[in-house]
């Protein structure tokens, strides 16, 4: 029987990067191949909410994701790791990949960074598939090489709070049931673009990064460079990334320390429509502190939009605490975005448990608001949380 048009993209995105570690050049090893392949899926519920904005709340969104990894260690030592992972999102119709807008300007555009506009909100309630990752990796004493799609180095040594909600988070949400989050410190400026990546190898701790990006036209689920809400979106290109991470255990203390920094520049391409438009830059930086089962996180961003005087910026806080089996946190942040107008602010308490090996179910209270010159959104309630996720086949072989 003919296999359709459609399963075979999806197994060609996942299985490609896995074949290709086989090829005849890589087999001299004494390693095997191990491949994996892992499926995940997260519901967020929102049964009690409290709202007064026109953007209505969503009592169910959800993902499921189909994660491939194969992995080959060399006679050298050297370490090839292909990777790949389609995900299914039902998101907030009003908030595809975090872009959103809030006004009623047809010709708005949206920040280079934000993604957020003056536009009229759009309603888009397709469920979206998306190959988020798939990138070859090559590992060795001189450190980590990437290229494909993936997330940037600024974005991958992001630190900051830790969340009890891994979807549903205040900071960076991947699904927002609301409709209203937009605080981000996570350094994401290209999305799963297409892009190369350098990590060196970490020395005394610490641990640098470099990430190129020819053209950030990714339609992601989590971000949508290249992609606005009913207005004007930037078109965003030879993005350039560099960030640090440092890691510090004191052993008289016992305390953790964990810092990431990073810095990133892109040329945004304008047009008529969009003459304000010219390079974007940003910068984060963030820490998480670890005390025995105490942990502190926080984070900061600020991004000049592409824009002059459409400065984004926002930082976040959290605690977090293991006890009697149980996570909780508490987290609060706030967000200015001077293009758009906005000014906004969040936070979530809530608390997490294991069910067996492959189940967690968390449950928080949160309040997300949004606030222009001419209106605010307000949104609260109980939001609950279900992961699932099962390893379904492993295989090793030469």
């Amino acid at each position: 029987m003919r296999r359709a048009p459609a399963v075979n993209r999806v197994l060609y995105g996942l299985l490609t990067p896995s074949l290709l570690l086989t090829w005849p050049g890589y087999a001299q090893s004494d390693g095997p191949l191990e491949t994996e392949f892992e499926v995940e899926s997260v519901t967020v519920l929102m049964p009690i909410a409290d709202s007064n904005a026109q953007i209505e709340e969503k009592f169910a969104l959800g993902e499921i994701s189909l994660i491939g990894q194969s992995e080959k260690v060399l006679e050298n030592g050297l370490r090839l790791r292909a990777r790949g992972a389609l995900r299914l999102q039902q998101d907030h119709p009003t908030r595809p990949g975090g872009i959103g807008g809030f006004g009623s300007d047809a010709f708005a555009a949206a920040g280079a960074f934000s993604g957020l506009s003056s536009a009229a909100p759009i309603d888009d309630s397709d469920i979206r598939g998306r190959f988020e990752t798939a990138y070859l990796q090559v590992d060795g004493g001189y450190g980590e090489l990437r290229i494909g799609k993936d997330r940037g180095v600024a974005a991958r040594f992001h630190e900051g709070a830790k969340s009890v909600l891994s979807h549903a988070r205040l900071d960076s949400a991947l699904l927002d049931p609301t409709g209203l989050s937009s605080i981000r410190t996570r350094h994401d400026l290209t999305g799963p673009s297409p892009k190369i990546s350098y990590a060196t190898p970490r020395l005394i701790g610490i641990r640098a990064g470099v990430s190129f990006t020819p053209d950030a036209d990714a339609d992601g689920l989590d971000r949508r460079p290249a992609a606005s809400a009913d207005g004007l979106s930037p078109e965003t290109e030879n993005a350039i990334e560099l960030a640090l991470n440092a890691s510090r255990r004191l052993r008289d203390s016992g305390l953790r320390i964990d810092v990431g920094l990073g810095w990133s520049s892109a040329d945004v391409s304008a047009s008529e429509l969009t003459p304000q438009f010219g390079t974007v830059e940003t910068w984060s930086a963030g820490t998480r502190i670890e005390h025995d089962d105490w942990t502190f996180g926080t984070s900061w961003l600020s991004s000049d939009n592409g824009v002059s005087d459409g400065d984004y910026s926002a930082w976040s806080t959290g605690l977090h605490k293991e006890a009697y089996s149980t996570d909780f946190s508490l987290e609060y942040g706030e967000s200015t975005d001077d293009f758009a107008r906005l000014d906004s602010n969040g936070w979530r308490v809530g608390a997490a448990r294991d069910i067996g090996r492959h189940a967690r179910l968390s449950i928080a209270y949160l309040r997300d608001e949004i606030e222009s010159p001419l209106r605010q959104w307000e949104n609260e309630g109980v939001v609950v949380e279900v992961t699932l996720s099962q390893k379904i086949v492993q295989l090793t072989g030469n």
